[in-house]
């Protein structure tokens, strides 16, 4: 079982269509949650409802943001400096969401740098698949 807590933010819909889908593909993800960026949202509007997305300060926390250097990053770089046990990734997809709620290693380096290069190999050129498909 997963021992750290995923917070998925986003703009708009984003965060909450991520889940959305991860949760019609692998069943209720327990310990998962979606913080969206409104047009309303100020930064320290979307902060306040981003660190109660994850409310124990000393537990493990996976922050996953949609776009490095928009507002669900930096708000969420500014909530992982004050927190020791939260880690930040950064271009988040279904396919890190999906990976990060089916593990059970620690919430480490080793995992980050799977995550990270999940989300990386699930990207394609769809048009360059199709080709060497029918070649």
């Amino acid at each position: 079982m997963r021992a750290f807590r995923i917070v998925v933010a986003a703009h708009g819909d984003l965060a909450t269509g991520l889940v959305s889908a991860a949760q019609l593909i692998c069943g209720q993800i327990d310990d998962l949650a979606a913080v969206s960026l409104e047009p309303t949202d100020s930064p320290e509007s979307f902060g306040t409802r981003l660190a109660a997305a994850a409310p124990d300060p000393d537990a493990p926390v996976l922050l996953l943001t949609d776009l490095v250097g928009g507002t669900p990053h930096n708000v969420a770089l500014a909530l992982a400096r004050r927190r020791p046990s939260a880690v930040l990734i950064s271009g988040v997809n279904l396919a890190v969401l999906m990976e990060a709620a089916m593990t059970d290693e620690a919430l480490g380096p080793a995992l980050v740098d799977r995550l990270v290069e999940a989300g990386r190999s699930a990207l394609a050129d769809g048009a360059s698949l199709v080709a060497s498909r029918s070649s």
